[in-house]
Formats: structure tokens, C-alpha cells, sequence
């Protein structure tokens, strides 16, 4: 008897405290969740000269393309949130300098510059309240509604290592609010009308400010902290789920105001995106294109233009019931080809051909744990490339956020929970 009191009063002691942090928490006690990933990456590229030019090195750099630790849930009916910090493009080995004007970038670094080079940052921070599911309100910093694949998959869920070129183009995340919603009334129709601080918080974007312009967008109240600048990004989506898995369409775009010390030289920048995604039995498919205007300058010279298309395609073999359930591999190949026109002869293009095999430790739960394997070939790379493009488009490696200027071959070990 005096055991069984004892016990009691040890479970009491341990669960109580427990049951009351679940009931100030959450409303439904579906939070906080602590969850994160890393992506261990090793690339190395071969054949780094071009027109005849002194071969740059050649060697292995092993770093982190994603590290990512959040906390997300409930903090009552109707009211989410979500906390995600990231330490991306860590890497491991190599020099770190003053590059691209990031502190402590790598030159070594995986990913053109993506991820404040190294350094942590939070890079999403938002609260959603919904009173009702097809009218909700996000506010804080997050990934602005633009763009099928940046939007729709999750970086520990892509096919490929590296996204499209086409992440060049989009506004990324900024500090703003939304109306959103994933499916009205039972329709598979969602949309999302978003309005944000003019720039993109993503570095190599051609919405960043610290390359598009050479002022603060925030503005420079008391503290230079309590006044914008006046001049915002405006975003919207229009979506559609057919069938569930089988076809998630978008359409989105963006517009944002530019000062009149930027270095585009125009009144404003826009851009619009097209795509699918979805599969069936193991086959998984992707579609988008998105292009970028900036219209004509306030000299009266023709703006720039810019423009990604890109087509992926992966087959699951253990879910086509090829292979048994320890051999979860899934071979797959993307298209992508990014091209510049500044409409007074200066042009630059580059097709990337991606081919991969990913393979998943644990078929019902595949991200969990995966390798993937990635080999890219720049099928073209012409004109005039690589010689600081403005806005982010080409940077100083010579190709827009994940486009490789020479055949790379990439390895990636993942592991979340």
C-alpha cells in the first residue's frame, strides 16, 4: 500500500504540471510542437572554365543547404502560429569572407548566397487567426503568395536538392499581412491577397532592397524603426485542387513599388507565375513559368525582363509497386531555363537539366529520412553572363539563385522530425 502511494504521488508530481502547461497552451492541446530538419550537403563542380578562360578550382565542399528548427500550435480556437528559425547555407568547410556584401558568407557556400550566409536568422514568424476557414488573417513575416513550387512544397519535401531558377524572380519572404484561404466551401478553389514592406527578406531576390536599392524600404521614423517608406509589395493566388493529389493549379503575382534612387530606374517591378504539381501511383510531375517586368524606365528606356520555365517529372518505384518497401528510390529529372533581356542588347540565358535519384529510408515517412542525389548540366549558357546583372538576377558566381554555370554534382543527406 505505502508502494502504491508513493507511486501515485511521483505520477501525480510529473503529470499535473504537464496537463496544466497543455491546457494554457492550447484550447485543443494541439501545441506548442517543437519540429526541424537538416539537409548535410556535398557538391562539387567540374569543368569551371568557360571560352577558353584559366579553369577555376575544382573540389568538394560539404556544407548545409537547410538546417531549419520551428514551433508551432494553438494558442487558442481559430488562432495558429508558427516560429521557424534557420541556419541555411552553413558551410562547413572553406574561406569565409565579406561576399556579395553578407557577413561571414562562405565562399564555399551551397546555395548562391541563400540564407544569410550561415549566420541564424528567424525566417518565418507569423500568427493566424480564423475566425471562419475561408477568410483567415496571417500577419508577420512569411513567404509572400507567390510561386507553385516555393509556396506549395516544403524544402525537406522537394524532389530536387535545389528549387527552380525561377525563385530568383519572386518576392520570397517579407513582414506584412494576408487573407488566405486553401479551399472555399468545399470548392478546391483558394486564394490570397498579401501586402508586405517593399522588399524581399530573402538575399538574391530581385525584390531585395539591398540590391534593387540604395535605401532602407522600413524609412527612417524615430529610431528608424516607426516609419515605412510608404512604398509596399502587393501580392495575390488564385488555386485549385482537382482530385486531391492529382492537380494543384496556381496562378499568382506581384507587384512592388520602387524609390526613385533605385537602381532598375523604374517606377516599379512586376511578376506573375503559372503552375501545376500532383501525381498519381508513384508519378509525380511539376510545371511553372514565371516572369518579371520592370517596364519602361523613367528616362524613357525599355525596362528589363525576366523569365524562368521549368518541367519535373519523378517516379516513385516502391509506390508503382516496383520495388519491396526497403528499396524506396525514386529516379527523377528536371528542365529549367532562366533568360534576361534588358531590351537594348543585353541578354543572358541558362538551361539547367537536372538529373536525380532520391531514396527514402522509410516509405511512410520519407522525409524523415532520405538521400538524394543530384548531377546538373547546363545545357546553355549564353550571352552576356554573369557580369552583375541588376537585381539579383545573376550574382557574382554567375547564375541566379540555384542555377549552376558548370556541370555539378550534388549529394544530400536529410534527417527531420
Amino acid at each position: 500500500m505505502k508502494k502504491n502511494l508513493v507511486a501515485f504521488a511521483v505520477a501525480a508530481a510529473v503529470l499535473v504540471p504537464g496537463a496544466a502547461f497543455a491546457a494554457d497552451s492550447s484550447a485543443k492541446d494541439n501545441g506548442p510542437i517543437l519540429y526541424g530538419y537538416a539537409q548535410i550537403t556535398g557538391s562539387n563542380q567540374f569543368g569551371t572554365s568557360t571560352n577558353g578562360s584559366q579553369s577555376g578550382p575544382n573540389g568538394l565542399v560539404i556544407g548545409a543547404n537547410r538546417i531549419r528548427l520551428g514551433v508551432k500550435g494553438e494558442a487558442t480556437d481559430g488562432v495558429t502560429y508558427n516560429i521557424m528559425a534557420g541556419w541555411d547555407n552553413a558551410a562547413i568547410s572553406g574561406n569565409n569572407a565579406n561576399n556579395q556584401s553578407i557577413p561571414g558568407y562562405s565562399t564555399n557556400a551551397l546555395n548562391n548566397g541563400l540564407g544569410n550566409g550561415g549566420n541564424a536568422s528567424i525566417l518565418d514568424a507569423w500568427i493566424n487567426f480564423a475566425p471562419v476557414p475561408f477568410v483567415q488573417l496571417e500577419v508577420g513575416k512569411f513567404k509572400q503568395p507567390v510561386g507553385n513550387e516555393y509556396i506549395d512544397t516544403q524544402g525537406n519535401a522537394l524532389p530536387f536538392i535545389l528549387r527552380s531558377m525561377g525563385q530568383s524572380l519572386l518576392p520570397g519572404r517579407s513582414a506584412g499581412a494576408m487573407l488566405h484561404a486553401k479551399d472555399v466551401m468545399g470548392t478546391g478553389i483558394g486564394y490570397a491577397f498579401a501586402i508586405a514592406d517593399d522588399s524581399s527578406l530573402d538575399y538574391g531576390s530581385a525584390y531585395n532592397w539591398g540590391l534593387g536599392t540604395v535605401s532602407n524600404p522600413f524609412g527612417g521614423g524615430q529610431g528608424g524603426f516607426l516609419n515605412g517608406s510608404g512604398r509596399y509589395i502587393a501580392s495575390a493566388r488564385l488555386t485549385y485542387d482537382f482530385m486531391g493529389p492529382l492537380l494543384n493549379a496556381e496562378v499568382s503575382g506581384s507587384r512592388m513599388t520602387l524609390p526613385e534612387n533605385s537602381i532598375y530606374n523604374a517606377d516599379s517591378m512586376t511578376t506573375w507565375n503559372v503552375g501545376v504539381h500532383g501525381g498519381l501511383m508513384g508519378i509525380h510531375y511539376v510545371a511553372g513559368y514565371t516572369n518579371l517586368n520592370t517596364g519602361e524606365s523613367r528616362n524613357g528606356l525599355p525596362g528589363f525582363l525576366a523569365q524562368d520555365w521549368n518541367v519535373g517529372l519523378a517516379l516513385n518505384l516502391y509506390q508503382m509497386t516496383l520495388t519491396p518497401s526497403w528499396l524506396d528510390i525514386e529516379p527523377a529529372v528536371r528542365f529549367d531555363s532562366f533568360s534576361y533581356n534588358d531590351r537594348q542588347g543585353y541578354d543572358a540565358k541558362l538551361d539547367n537539366t537536372t538529373v536525380g535519384l532520391n531514396y527514402y529510408v522509410n516509405p511512410n515517412n520519407p522525409h524523415a529520412a532520405e538521400i538524394q542525389v543530384n548531377y546538373i548540366i547546363p545545357t546553355a549558357r549564353n550571352g552576356n553572363f554573369g557580369v552583375g546583372t541588376p537585381g539579383g538576377v545573376f550574382g557574382g558566381n554567375g547564375a541566379p539563385i540555384n542555377g549552376m554555370a558548370y556541370n555539378t554534382l550534388m549529394l544530400q543527406f536529410q534527417a527531420g522530425f
